[in-house]
């Protein structure tokens, strides 16, 4: 027998884009995928919006801070525990309209004159709450979901150039996930992730 001898499951070596959907906090948190997308067309379920193209990627971040235990009679700390935990995802939408905007900055309701939008753009006290799916293809086939059951805003600079030349215009965006305390489940308050076999 080899001694680096394992087994894995091609499928489970991933990489390429993942995709971003939005819905109010309203919408039942899902129970399956298919609450989030059609399994069949993979359009958006009622409720769900695609945030469309991003670039640099969809980046999920787990972070989190402890404090620890010593003692005089030790060298070492004894024990930790946490003392807070931080969620987040972010990206940078690349359809500059007003829809993304709209989406990246908390910006006002979209209103449509002849063959002209409007939005404002202000200064909001409080974050509108969403949920959040950032969904990825296998090699398969197969869907995972991330889906996050309350999510916000949080401070990201948002800057837009026009240039004759340079990259293309994008709009950073980054949002932090929060607990639902009415999810009796602890392990399940921040967000749960569906995995299709």
């Amino acid at each position: 027998m080899a001694f680096h001898r394992y087994s894995v499951t091609d499928d489970n070596f991933i990489r390429g884009a993942g995709r971003l959907l939005l819905a109010g906090i309203t919408v039942a948190f899902p129970t399956t995928i298919a609450d989030i997308v059609n399994l069949s067309t993979y359009d958006a379920q009622t409720g769900w919006v695609d945030a469309g193209a991003t670039k640099t990627g969809i980046t999920i971040t787990n972070n989190f801070s402890e404090e620890t235990f010593d003692i005089d009679q030790e060298l070492v700390d004894i024990d930790s525990r946490p003392t807070g935990y931080e969620y987040s995802v972010a990206t940078a939408l690349e359809e500059f309209d007003l829809a993304h905007m709209q989406i990246a900055w908390q910006a006002g309701v979209i209103s449509t004159s002849g063959s002209e939008q409007r939005m404002g753009v202000g200064t909001p006290v409080t974050y509108l709450k969403k949920r959040l799916a950032v969904l990825m293809q296998k090699e398969s086939g197969k869907l995972r979901a991330f889906v996050f059951r309350k999510a916000q805003r949080t401070p990201q600079e948002s800057a837009v150039t026009f240039a004759k030349t340079g990259e293309q215009i994008s709009i950073p965006v980054r949002f932090k996930a929060l607990p639902d305390p009415s999810v009796a489940e602890i392990d399940e308050r921040v967000y749960v992730v569906f995995n299709q076999t």
